[in-house]
């Protein structure tokens, strides 16, 4: 069964099955209605868990370069005040 339906039509996610054959046809019997009821169903299913998935990774890859981006800063700022703490020691020694 072909998941994409980004583009797609309702119709590419029918199952290939006998009862359907490779026909796009509408469905005539009630067994036929449901059956492409649920294909449709567990297609949509199917891309609604994948985007959530790659939305959790997402938001596990921001959240890991958030605390990279905050320990590279508190480091930045801890150089910058021993750069200046030594500067002034520097000064004083000197004088």
């Amino acid at each position: 069964m072909k998941i994409d339906n980004r583009f797609g039509s309702i119709w590419d996610e029918l199952p290939d099955s006998s009862t359907l054959k490779k026909e796009k046809k509408i469905p005539t019997t009630q067994a036929d209605a449901l059956e492409f009821h649920q294909a449709a169903e567990q297609s949509i299913h199917n891309s609604t868990m994948k985007v959530w998935d790659a939305h959790n990774d997402m938001m596990a890859k921001s959240a890991e370069l958030r605390k990279i981006s905050a320990r590279k800063k508190i480091l930045e700022r801890q150089t910058q005040e021993r750069l200046e703490k030594n500067r002034e020691l520097l000064k004083e020694s000197k004088f």
